[in-house]
């Protein structure tokens, strides 16, 4: 997946690049609030040397981001419904009869904020492996 963006910021071997809106956001006005903010900023490989202000192709690889948005929301969406249904599964084998739903939602988010603390704590371990780290593959203009 390749997209435009702009050199705000280079440091060692990276650089931070503000990526352009998408051709595909065009002004169809579904989002008029906050439309001049959609821009984000991300952090790539500069292994073509660019410097501030200059216009850049950053390629991300489409299985890498698909990796990493599976680890940011679907292992918490995944625990979340293990919590939920597991724990209702065990309050009901437990004898429980009342709020066996509100219990088994509550553990649910317990399981989710749990695995998004995890990742959290991993983030440094994903960042240095550079494996989910977009690459600037050429300088525009």
């Amino acid at each position: 997946m390749k997209r435009e963006g702009k050199v705000i910021a280079v440091n060692e071997k990276n650089a931070t690049v503000k990526l352009m809106r998408h051709s595909a956001c065009g002004d169809c006005g579904a989002c008029q609030m906050g439309k001049e903010n959609m821009n984000i900023e991300i952090e790539a490989l500069n292994t073509v040397g660019a410097d501030i202000g200059d216009k850049v192709m950053v390629d991300m690889t489409t299985q890498d981001v698909l990796t990493a948005a599976f680890i940011a929301y679907g292992i918490p969406l995944i625990m979340l419904i293990i919590g939920i249904v597991g724990g209702k599964f065990i309050l009901e084998l437990l004898g429980m009869k009342e709020n066996i739903e509100l219990f088994a939602f509550v553990l649910g988010l317990v399981l989710m904020t749990i695995t998004f603390f995890n990742i959290k704590k991993r983030d440094k371990k994903f960042k240095e492996s550079k494996k989910y780290l977009s690459e600037i593959t050429e300088i525009i203009d």
